[in-house]
């Protein structure tokens, strides 16, 4: 399964694979341990989840440098 929020992906920090499989059967929960199919390694949902959140931030500040480069300098009132 593929976790993501909008277009960002859940990533594995072993590989960078971005497919898991839950180690347990049932429903997921933050506390829920996922492995990455690609090279076994475990992470929970919630740490995954944080990933998400810390790229979004990250993509969320480079386009607003970006804007700003592109934009110069603010002239003041």
């Amino acid at each position: 399964m593929i976790i993501s929020v909008g277009e960002v992906k859940a990533r594995c920090r072993g590989c960078g694979g971005t497919d898991f499989t839950p180690a347990q059967p049932g429903e997921l929960e933050l506390a829920s341990v996922l492995e990455c199919t690609g090279c076994g390694k475990t992470s929970s949902y919630e740490a995954l989840l944080d990933d998400i959140g810390e790229e979004a931030m990250k993509r969320a500040n480079e386009s607003l440098s970006d804007l700003k480069k592109r934009r110069g300098p603010r002239k003041p009132k």
